[in-house]
């Protein structure tokens, strides 16, 4: 198992990439904050237009760990492709939860090549 904690800024970044990826539609205005809710995992970004009006823009679990592996893809951190990804809110800030149910060793693997 591996855990990798983002920062506020990188949930946000990591929200907003794969949100303009995916050629969602964002409120218009600035984000001045994201709200972590722990059961459910979900995550509020709040966004505040010129005239001070806030819309919150809420992603479940399964939105926010595309965007979070979206995000590492983008920098290039390594993730297992054959694992299972969830998020969890850890000491108020998202994680990325990084499961290998089964793990081969590099032995195991030669093995297997010359069978």
């Amino acid at each position: 198992m591996r855990t990798l904690g983002f920062t506020e800024r990188e949930a946000i970044q990591a929200i907003i990439d794969l949100m303009r990826k995916q050629r969602l539609e964002l409120p218009v205005g600035q984000v001045v904050g994201l709200e972590l809710h722990e059961d459910p995992v979900s995550a509020e970004l709040i966004i505040e237009d010129d005239d001070g009006k806030r819309t919150h823009l809420t992603r479940n679990a399964a939105e926010l760990a595309a965007s979070l592996v979206n995000y590492c893809i983008g920098r290039k951190i390594r993730l297992p492709s054959m694992s299972n990804k969830f998020v969890e809110v850890i000491a108020g800030s998202l994680n990325l939860i990084i499961y290998l149910d089964n793990v081969e060793s590099a032995a195991t693997k030669k093995m297997t090549r010359r069978a």
